[in-house]
């Protein structure tokens, strides 16, 4: 059986050693960097399966961290995790414009560190019983997790693959925050209208001019995804 693996970056010793023993305890292999410089490295060597991530860290941030793994090839798909000692939203949109799939609030408790892990992890991964979806020149490959716009593949983080995922599956309906966050999150999370705005402003970004030409807010009440033609199955 495979390990999944997860590498923790942060320069706080007693914190890693922590994260380290709660999620070796759930069975996954965990690699540990006491800074950002070594994570990136380790992170070249082992491709790990998510990373977690401190939002303050000497040399070079989590922020510009997270900005940099975005912009490497190898890894740039692999989920990742933001841990900050601030709840301020404008933290939380921060992390998620670098790049970042979720964050975590400095001191947190080890059930909610293991409930973030495993729904981010098990997103990152899931296979649904629909194997492909299209429409307008965009083709998803659920089991592959891959995206192609007009032949050209694209890139989408995990949060902003199963973000499409859902709007291609119900074209023409009006989806809430609520429904968003009860489908893509998976866990119940105290979320802000602007968090759930910066995921749709990053997946229309990625798709851009496909994303803001078939992805619509509808103010005051969510969000749709209005097909030129019927997606196909």
């Amino acid at each position: 059986m495979i390990e999944t693996k997860i590498i923790v970056v942060d320069d706080e010793d007693d914190l890693r050693t922590l994260v380290k023993g709660v999620l070796e305890g759930e069975g996954y292999m965990v690699l540990t960097c006491k800074d950002t410089d070594e994570g990136y490295q380790r992170m070249l060597k082992s491709k790990p399966d998510l990373a977690i991530v401190d939002i303050n860290m000497p040399t070079i941030g989590g922020i510009e961290f997270c900005r940099m793994i975005r912009q490497t090839p190898t890894l740039k798909n692999i989920p990742i995790i933001m841990l900050t000692v601030e709840s301020t939203e404008t933290n939380k949109v921060m992390g998620l414009d670098s790049g970042s799939d979720d964050y975590i609030v400095k001191p947190f408790s080890n059930r909610e560190l293991i409930a973030r892990v495993k729904a981010l992890i098990r997103r990152s991964k899931r296979k649904d019983k629909v194997n492909k979806l299209e429409s307008d020149g965009l083709v998803m490959s659920l089991e592959a997790r891959t995206v192609w716009l007009d032949g050209e593949k694209i890139q989408l983080r995990p949060k902003e693959f199963d973000l499409l995922s859902l709007f291609l599956q119900k074209p023409g309906i009006v989806l809430n925050r609520e429904f968003i966050l009860e489908n893509i999150f998976e866990y119940n999370i105290l979320i802000t209208t602007r968090t759930i705005d910066t995921h749709i402003k990053n997946l229309r970004n990625a798709l851009n001019p496909w994303g803001r030409k078939y992805i619509k807010t509808i103010f005051g009440v969510g969000f749709k995804f209005e097909p030129r033609t019927e997606n196909k199955r």
